[in-house]
C-alpha cells in the first residue's frame, strides 16, 4: 500500500513537471511581438524631455539587437546638470528596452534621471487594450522587494498614433507612477508621486517635439554646417518657427497703383508684426519678474502670465521653493517668431540662486511657447535649446 502511495505521488510530480516545462517551452517559443515593436522608434531616434524645476534630459536610441523572438533597444543619454558642475553625481543614462514574449521591460542605470523607483520594471504588456492588468515583484532603490500592480488605464487615439496610459502602484506603501507610451515614440510622459514637506506631489517630465526626432545623417564631405542635426518632430510639437507675416510678390507686371497699395499693406503688416513682437518681449520680461517674486515671496500673480493647463503651470506647482531665493543677473530676448495666435521666444537667462546659504549661477537658453488668449499673450511652456 505504501509503495502505491509513493508511486502515485511520483506520478503527480512528473505530471506537474511536464506541465511546467510545457509552459516554459511555450514562452520560449513565442515569436517577436510585432504589436510591441510598433510602440518603439528605430535607430537614431532622439528623445528630449522637460520637467518640473528645470529638469531636462536627452536620450538617443543607440542600437537595436533582435531576432525572431526578442528585441533589445539600447538607449544612452544624459541629464542636464543644473548644479553648474558642483556635484560629483553621475548624470549619464543607460537604458535597455526589452521586448520579450508579451511585454516591454525597462532596465536602467541612471543615478540622476527623474524616473522609476525600480531599475527593472515591465512598462507595458499585451493585449494592448484598456483594462489589461499584471503584477510583478520588483526591487526598489534600497533593494527591498515589492509587488507592483500595473494596468493600462486609458487608450487614446491621436493623429500620430495610439497612446497608452499605464499606471503602476505599490498598494502597501501607496507609491504610484504612470507613463504614456505612444506608437513609434515609446515613452512620451512619466509621472510619479514625490513627497515634499510631508505632502505628495505628482512630479515628472514630458516629451518635447521640438527637441525630439530622428538624427539627420550629414554628408561626409560637408563639415561646415553649424545647424542642429535633429530632424524636428512636428507631430508632437506643432509650434512653427516661421514668421507668418512674411509675404512674397510674384507678379512683376502689376501697375503702379497696385504696387503702391501692396507696399503700403506690406509696410502696415511689418509695423503690426514689430509692435506685436515688442508686446511679447515686454510680456517675457514681466513674466520673469513675476517668477522671481513667486520663488522668493510666493507671489501668486505669476499665474496671471501663464496658461492654466500648460507645462509652465505644472512646473510651477511642482517646484520646490523651500530655502531658495533667486535673482536675475541678465535676461535677453533674442528672437521672437509669431504664427497666428501662437509664438516662440528664444531667451537667454542668467540667474543667481541661493539655497541654504550656497550661491550658484545658472545660465540658460530657453525656447518659450506662447499662446494668445482673449488678446493677451500667455506662456504655455518652455524647453532648453
Amino acid at each position: 500500500m505504501q509503495k502505491k502511495i509513493i508511486m502515485f505521488l511520483v506520478m503527480i510530480v512528473l505530471v506537474f513537471s511536464f506541465v511546467a516545462c510545457s509552459k516554459d517551452t511555450e514562452a520560449d517559443d513565442l515569436p517577436l511581438n510585432e504589436e510591441l515593436v510598433k510602440l518603439m522608434p528605430t535607430e537614431g531616434f532622439k528623445w528630449a524631455y522637460n520637467g518640473a524645476a528645470e529638469y531636462y534630459h536627452e536620450m538617443v536610441l543607440d542600437s537595436i539587437t533582435s531576432d525572431d523572438k526578442q528585441a533589445i533597444y539600447k538607449v544612452v543619454g544624459e541629464v542636464q546638470d543644473v548644479s553648474s558642475g558642483e556635484t560629483n553625481k553621475d548624470y549619464t543614462i543607460e537604458l535597455y528596452y526589452e521586448i520579450d514574449g508579451n511585454s516591454i521591460k525597462q532596465r536602467k542605470t541612471a543615478e540622476m534621471m527623474l524616473d522609476s523607483e525600480y531599475d527593472v520594471l515591465t512598462l507595458i504588456q499585451t493585449p494592448l487594450e484598456k483594462g489589461t492588468k499584471w503584477s510583478e515583484e520588483v526591487k526598489d532603490q534600497s533593494g527591498k522587494k515589492v509587488t507592483i500592480d500595473a494596468e493600462i488605464i486609458e487608450v487614446e487615439e491621436k493623429e500620430q498614433g495610439l497612446v497608452y496610459k499605464v499606471s503602476y502602484k505599490d498598494k502597501k506603501s501607496g507609491y504610484s507612477e504612470s507613463r504614456k507610451i505612444m506608437e513609434k515614440y515609446g515613452v512620451i510622459a512619466f509621472t510619479k508621486l514625490v513627497e515634499i514637506d510631508g505632502k505628495a506631489f505628482p512630479y515628472g517630465y514630458g516629451l518635447y517635439g521640438l527637441g525630439s526626432g530622428y538624427m539627420a545623417k550629414t554628408e561626409p564631405a560637408d563639415t561646415t554646417e553649424d545647424t542642429d542635426s535633429t530632424e524636428e518632430t512636428e507631430e508632437i510639437d506643432s509650434t512653427e518657427n516661421t514668421d507668418s507675416t512674411e509675404t512674397t510678390d510674384s507678379n512683376d507686371n502689376t501697375d503702379t497703383t497696385e504696387s503702391t497699395e501692396s507696399s503700403e499693406s506690406s509696410s502696415s503688416t511689418e509695423t503690426s508684426s514689430s509692435d506685436e513682437k515688442e508686446v511679447i518681449k515686454n510680456r517675457m520680461i514681466d513674466f520673469n519678474d513675476a517668477w522671481i517674486e513667486y520663488v522668493n515671496n510666493n507671489d501668486q500673480s505669476y499665474f496671471n502670465y501663464i496658461t492654466s493647463d500648460g507645462v509652465a503651470y505644472k512646473n510651477a506647482k511642482g517646484f520646490n521653493r523651500t530655502g531658495l531665493t533667486e535673482k536675475f543677473l541678465e535676461m535677453r530676448v533674442n528672437q521672437i517668431n509669431i504664427a497666428g495666435n501662437t509664438a516662440t521666444a528664444k531667451v537667454y537667462e542668467e540667474i543667481e540662486k541661493t539655497k541654504d546659504g550656497n550661491v550658484t549661477i545658472a545660465k540658460y537658453n530657453w525656447i518659450y511657447n506662447l499662446v494668445k488668449k482673449n488678446g493677451v499673450w500667455l506662456i504655455d511652456g518652455y524647453k532648453k535649446q
